[in-house]
């Protein structure tokens, strides 16, 4: 086929023609430039995929590429990881290349025989100097799949294959495909059209989750009075196990358990939501407001920062917020969350170690690669972020005002959509908004290593924050238990073939005193052998204080240590309503939990 030369009326797009093959995992893309530039064309894959901060290289998983116009094949030559150099005739001209997708996630890509997804920047590579160009994208697959995608289609029936396009190459990229036997509920909020669509579903009771996505996400635009889009698609992929979330401009890739979404699970069907949620309220607080460092970025290097916790950590406070305001989850329940998110806190040693500040700097290279210490000595900005803006939230709700009135401020100063925050202005703008001294509080907490003021601003609203031993080695606190482990390893761990291999080592533990560290078997215990069922069984046996001998195998070999088991340390946390507070306490805690000025609170059984 003669692909016309410089000067057609095509010139105008760029075409992206793409076809699914469930049977090689691959994505073929057939790149129509109707315009190279010059005699030397770069062409361009990210090294990172916006709202994922880390090197991904996704260049990595092209399998193969050529260039071709009508005079036949073209010279292209590979000049860094992630760009390439194609020397053109001055003609219109055709790439062709194939990209492998067996990654389940929302970052990349993934395509077998039952479904398939692609986040733009895993498979549209740039053609530099051409960004601005309108592109559209040409999308073919088997027969009977169905696709979704919130990117305006151009041609094809809803939700068949077709043709859709953008205005340009950020947004083109911006919009996520979700390919399959599919799912599907539409719904209303606040009068606009919404759609989640559901991969690998069966599970699913679509019924419901529409109803409480609807007042989710009434909610959320009820909250900043004005929307950035005029439609929205939840795209989620279910599996055995997932769980990720990615937002974009007026849609969100999601990865959860079919678990999540069946309904008889209520920690199960709240994760869900709150995933929901969580990229939701990305559309105005990253979307639309967004970070001026980052959106400046090509994703062809990472872009420090210190204001992760700003975005993802606010955004994390807000996910489980909104469902508790929405009313599609109780007070108890919200509640227990909460305290289930300060005891992640309060399980990592490592916010003795990093400053939410650092945690945001260093999300490049220490965030999405966790190792088995990682709880030692990082801190995240999402759960620490969380509940940072928690103590943001309560202190200026103590001085007549909100974290929300705060935030809707700033949506309508800074215009709404399309406005960038600028490196550190968040404190700036807090501060020339509220008060000095509470940006100077806030400073504190973002700067310094060490714990947040939690129960100091839970008392603002009623609430006492405790903190007692854990009841079982998988306990994740967030209410009260009527039991307690009597000695404590001082480590996680999990049945091997033959013992129990250790994972994360608490510094300054018994297991670690002893000297044991991650990847160690342990076999016996007092020369008994020992596996993950009696394990702890083993260990509450025995008197706290008095060592004990350990039988472990470290590559290969076996050593023998002496553990001296310790009681258990008070660093599950749960939350109890204060028995006696005044009128202003009740009126800020009933506004803050979204129950209304003269709603009562009850309170729950105190679990003593």
């Amino acid at each position: 086929m003669a692909l016309g030369v410089v000067g057609d009326t095509a010139a105008a797009e760029l075409i992206y023609r793409v076809h699914a093959d469930p049977r090689t995992h691959c994505f073929t893309v057939h790149l129509d430039i109707p315009a190279p530039v010059e005699q030397e064309q770069v062409l361009t894959m990210p090294v990172w995929v916006p709202g994922s901060y880390t090197r991904r290289d996704l260049a990595r998983h092209i399998v193969e590429i050529r260039a071709e116009d009508d005079g036949g094949a073209l010279a292209l030559r590979k000049i860094d990881t992630h760009r390439w150099l194609l020397t053109s005739r001055g003609q219109a001209l055709r790439l062709h290349y194939s990209v492998y997708a067996l990654d389940l996630s929302v970052r990349t890509a993934y395509l077998d025989g039952h479904m398939g997804f692609f986040n733009g920047p895993a498979l549209f590579l740039r053609v530099e100097g051409q960004e601005k160009l309108r592109h559209r994208l040409e999308l073919s697959g088997p027969a009977d799949w169905q696709v979704a995608t919130a990117m305006p289609r151009t041609s094809g029936a809803d939700l068949s294959w077709g043709s859709f396009a953008a205005a340009d190459h950020r947004h083109f990229c911006n919009h996520p495909v979700l390919m399959g036997a599919l799912g599907l509920v539409d719904f209303e909020a606040a009068g606009l059209p919404h759609r989640l669509v559901l991969a690998g579903h069966e599970q699913a009771d679509l019924p419901a989750l529409g109803r409480d996505l609807a007042k989710v996400c009434t909610w959320q635009q009820e909250f900043w009075g004005a929307s950035p889009f005029r439609s929205y698609h939840f795209l989620c992929m279910a599996s055995a196990g997932g769980y990720g979330g990615l937002e974009h401009e007026s849609s969100s890739a999601l990865l959860c358990a079919r678990d999540d979404l069946g309904g008889g699970d209520r920690v199960a069907w709240q994760r869900f939501l709150g995933l929901a949620s969580h990229e939701y309220f990305h559309s105005w607080w990253v979307q639309a407001m967004h970070p001026a460092s980052l959106r400046e970025s090509a994703g062809e290097a990472p872009v420090l920062t210190r204001d992760l916790w700003v975005f993802e950590g606010i955004t994390a406070y807000y996910d489980e917020l909104a469902l508790r305001r929405s009313g599609v989850l109780s007070v108890d329940g919200y509640l227990e969350g909460l305290g289930r998110e300060i005891t992640a806190l309060t399980l990592r040693p490592g916010q003795y170690r990093q400053s939410l500040r650092e945690s945001s700097e260093d999300a490049w290279i220490k965030l999405y690669h966790p190792h088995p210490n990682s709880a030692n000595f990082e801190v995240s900005y999402y759960n620490k972020g969380a509940l940072a803006a928690l103590c943001l939230d309560l202190l200026l709700r103590s001085r007549n005002s909100s974290l929300d009135a705060f935030l809707r401020h700033l949506w309508q100063t800074q215009n709404g959509a399309g406005a960038a925050l600028p490196e550190g202005d968040f404190l700036a703008r807090l501060s020339a908004w509220a008060d000095p001294e509470i940006a100077a509080e806030l400073e504190g907490w973002l700067a310094e290593r060490g714990p947040l003021p939690l129960a100091q601003q839970l008392a603002t609203v009623g609430l006492e924050l405790r903190l007692r031993p854990p009841a079982s080695p998988d306990d994740k606190g967030g209410k009260a238990a009527d039991k307690a482990l009597r000695c404590w390893l001082g480590a996680q761990w999990r049945s091997h073939p033959q013992g129990v291999e250790l994972g994360w080592v608490a510094a300054g533990g018994a297991a670690e005193k002893a000297g044991l560290c991650p990847g160690d078997r342990i076999l016996a215990l007092d020369h008994c052998a020992c596996s993950a069922d009696n394990l702890q069984d083993r260990l509450d046996a025995l008197p706290p204080g008095l060592p004990r001998s350990i039988h472990y195998f470290r590559d290969g070999r076996l050593w023998e240590t002496r553990l001296e088991p310790e009681a258990p340390p008070h660093d599950r946390a749960w939350l109890l309503w204060q028995q006696e507070v005044d009128a202003d306490t009740r009126r800020r805690r009933a506004l803050w939990l979204g129950l209304g000025e003269n709603q009562v609170v009850a309170s729950p059984d105190s679990g003593a």
